[in-house]
């Protein structure tokens, strides 16, 4: 069998020769395993940038316990609960965002670092766009206290009714970082939000 000899970057050599002692793996065989999963991928029309957040997807879904749902068949469970019982649907949607919240604190502990994570998990949000980000004050601080943020969701639902539910779960995401509501827009698919942080 043939061999080929690639150069790669010293600091990934260092993290294959780290890795490779810790599963117990020689360098050579380690950097087969990884080239044939990135060629599998790519043979399938993928890149290798796709590898690490499938991954970390795989892996949210299990951590939260993520069930993956038809998009049809979510906003027709919507739909059939919002006329039975409208209060405890939009609670128990902002209840799963809480738990989130508590969930991605664990990557970003103040909500200086949520803009960043939220781009990570933003498979696990019911939006298909979420833009969260500082608002600029006259006299800004380092200290979190009394910070400004702006959120805007976007695709956030098909209908009013599951745009009002996806409200509620960015709330309850927010509230686990202890922002208040200040200010709250909504129509159908679209959310903006004005928080303060509070201590």
């Amino acid at each position: 069998m043939g061999r080929t000899n690639i150069a790669v970057d010293d600091a990934v050599s260092d993290q294959l020769s780290l890795e490779a002692g810790r599963e117990n793996k020689t360098q050579y065989a380690l950097a087969n395993e990884a080239l044939l999963a990135v060629l599998e991928v790519t043979r399938g029309g993928g890149s290798p940038k796709q590898i690490y957040p499938a991954w970390k997807f795989v892996s949210m879904m299990k951590d939260v316990g993520c069930l993956v749902l038809p998009e049809d068949l979510v906003e027709k469970l919507i739909a059939r609960m919002y006329d039975i019982d409208k209060d405890w649907l939009l609670e128990a949607w902002y209840d799963e965002g809480s738990r989130l919240g508590n969930f991605l604190k664990m990557s970003a502990v103040n909500p200086e670092d949520l803009g960043r994570v939220i781009e990570e998990f933003q498979v696990l949000l019911p939006a298909q766009k979420i833009e969260f980000k500082k608002a600029a004050t006259e006299r800004d601080s380092s200290r979190y206290e009394g910070a400004s943020y702006e959120i805007r969701a976007l695709g956030a639902g098909s209908s009013l009714e599951s745009t009002n539910c996806a409200d509620q779960f960015i709330r309850g995401v927010f509230s686990a970082y202890g922002l208040k509501i200040t200010d709250s827009k909504i129509s159908r698919g679209i959310i903006s939000i004005k928080a303060i942080q509070t201590p």
